[in-house]
């Protein structure tokens, strides 16, 4: 199965913004990973003493 492939075809194109696709999908996964994150932090409760 090739990626590339599969976006030409549905797309017409593998880059945006001069950059290519992967780059882009990548950049999208890592902010989800920090927004995750960040929400189990803010989310937990500090332990009572």
């Amino acid at each position: 199965m090739n990626w590339t492939d599969i976006w030409m075809k549905l797309f017409g194109t593998a880059e945006f913004l001069g950059l290519n696709m992967g780059f882009w999908v990548s950049m999208i996964v890592v902010a989800m990973v920090v927004i995750l994150m960040n929400v189990v932090f803010w989310g937990v409760k500090p332990k009572k003493k």
